[in-house]
């Protein structure tokens, strides 16, 4: 009975955990040797081109310009040019560029202040009044940075006060 168990654990151990280790060992290793430009798929089927690379973390970038910080562990595999299906430059296709073309150039700077006061008439539906509205529009997007962000949501648990009847 007592080898009749140890050869079952041997048989399993052979056919699933050492072929998983042995995986997991070469998955390792190409993570290890990737380098910065090399193509990769990532776990979530986006494919990215190695910016940085670091300890535990890659900077990757998914379009031009567009880079995200990502966990080794994401890249599921090396990506070769017959992997992938389409050619990507930073030109602008044809098409693309006549059905634009002149946008750029109706756009003024006003277009991107980021404080204004804008003015709006409307009329009261009721009684038939012309009203005027005017409102400040703030835009502080441009010096954002979510690195220098001092304030923000807490993840702290909210405080634990006993509902009372009126607040239920």
């Amino acid at each position: 009975m007592i080898l009749l168990l140890v050869a079952m654990f041997a048989i399993m151990y052979f056919l699933m955990i050492r072929p998983q280790q042995k995986k997991m060992r070469e998955d390792q290793e190409m993570r290890n040797q990737l380098a910065e430009g090399d193509r990769v798929l990532l776990t979530s089927g986006i494919f990215a081109t190695i910016a940085h690379v670091g300890e535990r973390q890659m900077i990757v970038e998914l379009a031009p310009g567009l880079e995200v910080t990502i966990l080794k562990g994401n890249v599921a595999r090396k990506v070769t040019p017959e992997d992938e299906e389409f050619e990507f430059t930073d030109e602008v296709a044809p098409a693309v560029a006549d059905e634009y073309d002149g946008v750029a150039d109706a756009l003024q700077p006003s277009d991107f202040l980021t404080e204004e006061s804008r003015t709006t008439e409307a009329t009261d539906p009721v009684t038939g009044e012309q009203v005027v509205e005017e409102s400040v529009v703030e835009d502080d997007t441009s010096t954002y940075k979510p690195w220098d962000r001092t304030a923000g949501p807490s993840f702290e648990a909210p405080d634990e006060t006993p509902r009372t009847e009126d607040n239920k």
